[in-house]
């Protein structure tokens, strides 16, 4: 993917480059620039494409992204997290002269986005599917006051589903074509109706969407949130798993320093991704009088993770037969954020049918598909029960996208 200089380009050159999709979570944003087969990752914090959520209440100005993160473990209570659910909610968060409700928050928030796209933006945006309607008018509104124009809103889930019906309808009508030898159709047979079931998480809950693709719309047939599965319990759980590990190892707890904690907390989010892969990652835990390597490998996390794969793996599984459908799903996708937590994809490839492919989307995938889907908007309604399709048409990148789970 290339890089953009957003916040230099006139509005003219931003409409000719195409429509602009930004996945918006409790966790962090991403955005994409462009049109169908060719797309830009636009950068949101300094050089990182992501810009995380998390607020600082340390400085005089409340901060959006990576200084918050910074205080995650450092200075817990100054640091703002996890607000996107409670939209409309009485709960505030305290820290230094700052007293921030969840809507104060957003605002922060949007006000950071609009200096990293620049004035005049417009924006289709995916939220998770655990908002209310009455809450993304709450949004909605919360954004016109920061003057950052939102063009319309989806399900971040059923954008992806949308965007990919294509490929899995084509590769659907390609196997109703088997027939038996010497016989001719009268009529090329054309595309029947699959689900596929869109697994994604954030700080504040894991999310399953099962989504029926037809050949005219997709359509959510069952969708249900998982809070106790959440981002924040599986660091939790990591960071705990590691730490103990350190007390065994050399009679020392990086929790008693929250410099070292911190740190070992970033280190676990940097390296999920290499482990996923197959890689090892050596966490080097630092403190005032002493340190400590640890090789980490990632069978050492999903063991240390099994409780929550177990309860992830079972309500995925509940909500497959809470929906009733006809036949297992076509494919499972887990978006980057949940395809990066340790053992997930493996578990959820050996608990689906053998005709169920389980794949893992690229962290811009989200963010595409709704670049890609920004001509099918009506501007005033949220889409997150069905999205019309506009005839056959492929998708932006369904194998380009997605990185397959083996069972091994």
């Amino acid at each position: 993917m290339a890089w953009v200089n957003w916040s230099r380009r006139t509005i003219a050159e931003r409409t000719a480059a195409g429509h602009l999709g930004v996945e918006l979570n409790a966790s962090r944003a991403r955005g994409a620039l462009g049109r169908l087969g060719q797309h830009r990752v636009l950068p949101l914090d300094g050089d990182h494409a992501d810009m995380p959520l998390h607020i600082s209440l340390e400085p005089r100005s409340a901060e959006v992204g990576r200084a918050g993160t910074a205080l995650i473990r450092r200075l817990p209570h100054l640091c703002c997290t996890g607000y996107l659910p409670q939209l409309g909610q009485p709960f505030e968060w305290k820290g230094g002269r700052h007293r921030l409700r969840a809507n104060e928050a957003l605002s922060h928030a949007f006000a950071r986005l609009r200096e990293s796209l620049g004035e005049g933006s417009r924006v289709f945006l995916g939220l998770p599917s655990y908002l209310t309607h009455t809450q993304v008018t709450l949004l909605r509104v919360i954004a016109d006051r920061q003057r950052f124009e939102i063009a319309g809103t989806a399900s971040t889930a059923l954008a992806i589903a949308a965007d990919r019906a294509g490929a899995v309808l084509t590769h659907r009508a390609d196997e109703n074509e088997t027939r038996a030898e010497g016989t001719v159709p009268l009529k090329r047979p054309g595309p029947l109706p699959t689900d596929a079931l869109i697994i994604d998480a954030d700080d504040a809950a894991m999310t399953g969407s099962l989504i029926r693709i037809g050949p005219r719309q997709v359509t959510l047939l069952a969708s249900s949130v998982w809070p106790r599965c959440g981002v924040k319990f599986w660091m939790d759980r990591l960071v705990d798993h590691l730490s103990d590990r350190c007390v065994r190892v050399c009679r020392r707890d990086p929790r008693d320093s929250a410099e070292a904690e911190q740190s070992l907390y970033e280190q676990i989010d940097a390296a999920l991704d290499p482990l996923r892969t197959g890689q090892h990652a050596t966490l080097s835990v630092r403190a005032a009088h002493w340190y400590q390597d640890i090789t980490v490998q990632a069978e050492d996390l999903d063991a240390a993770c099994l409780g929550l794969i177990r309860a992830s793996v079972g309500s995925v599984l509940e909500l497959q037969h809470t929906a009733a459908a006809m036949e297992p799903p076509r494919a499972v996708w887990l978006t980057h954020e949940a395809g990066r937590l340790p053992g997930l994809a493996k578990a959820i490839y050996q608990h689906m049918a053998e005709r169920t492919s389980v794949g893992v989307l690229r962290p811009e995938a989200p963010s595409i598909a709704l670049a890609n889907l920004a001509e099918r908007w009506s501007g005033a309604d949220h889409l997150d029960s069905t999205i019309a399709l506009a005839g056959r048409g492929s998708p932006s990148e369904l194998p380009a996208g997605v990185t397959r789970t083996s069972g091994s």
